[in-house]
């Protein structure tokens, strides 16, 4: 993990994306008091050590969550891109995660001490209205996730894990759309508590119905509106 002081623009647009109610004056007290951290592929960023330290504002790359089993082996459950805070209840309710968070590839956070936005919330009441925003948003996330979860079956899921893949790393190729985040199958069947020998299977359903290549780690979709509507189903 380095220090670096990268351009001041990145860091309040990635600022202002998360709070949009507050003012250029107090954007750049909070600019000027905090730093920028970058991390290598496969470097621990959040853990229950620092996670309550200070806020974690994601710049540009991709983090990777999830946790070590007893056997050494990291499960992880969850990617996440989107420029915006990764630890937000953790920080703000001094309350200890129990998963990690690493870099999947080259990582850029922005890191804001506790003590300052906590000090911008208790001057800036509308400021509120920003974190709850998030939360609620979040929240309405975290439910389709689940409502989803109970009612739909492993091809249903992994249509739909596959679509959300393209949706935040899918770009344009001449045999349809490749996605970009280099994942396995046996990251597939983590994120969805299966095996991977199980997995395997609804993938080569997939392959023979021409809807996806998947070689390795290179993952080329071919039919998106089959995945649609396969998900659209439940």
């Amino acid at each position: 993990m380095e220090f670096y002081d990268f351009s001041l623009n990145d860091n309040v647009c990635v600022l202002r994306n998360v709070f949009k109610n507050i003012s250029n004056n107090r954007l750049d007290n909070i600019i000027t008091k905090s730093y920028t951290k970058k991390h290598q592929k496969g470097e621990l960023i959040l853990s229950k050590d620092n996670c309550t330290d200070a806020l974690y504002i994601l710049i540009d790359g991709i983090i990777q969550i999830g946790y070590l089993s007893p056997l050494g082996r990291f499960h992880a459950f969850n990617y996440y891109s989107e420029q915006n805070v990764i630890n937000l209840l953790p920080c703000l309710n001094q309350q200890k995660i129990d998963y990690d968070y690493y870099a999947f590839n080259l990582v850029r956070v922005l890191v804001v001490p506790r003590h300052i936005i906590q000090n911008e919330l208790n001057n800036n009441n509308i400021l509120y209205q920003d974190v709850l925003q998030i939360l609620s948003q979040r929240m309405y996330a975290l439910l389709h996730e689940i409502k989803f979860s109970q009612v739909a079956n492993l091809h249903q899921k992994v249509c739909h894990v596959l679509w959300k893949l393209v949706q935040q790393y899918g770009v344009s190729h001449p045999d349809g759309l490749e996605i970009k985040l280099k994942i396995s199958q046996h990251d597939l069947a983590d994120l969805l508590s299966s095996s991977r020998q199980t997995i395997n299977k609804e993938i080569k359903k997939l392959v023979n119905l021409n809807v996806v290549f998947w070689q390795y780690e290179n993952i080329i979709i071919h039919d998106l509106k089959y995945i649609e509507s396969r998900i659209s189903e439940v």
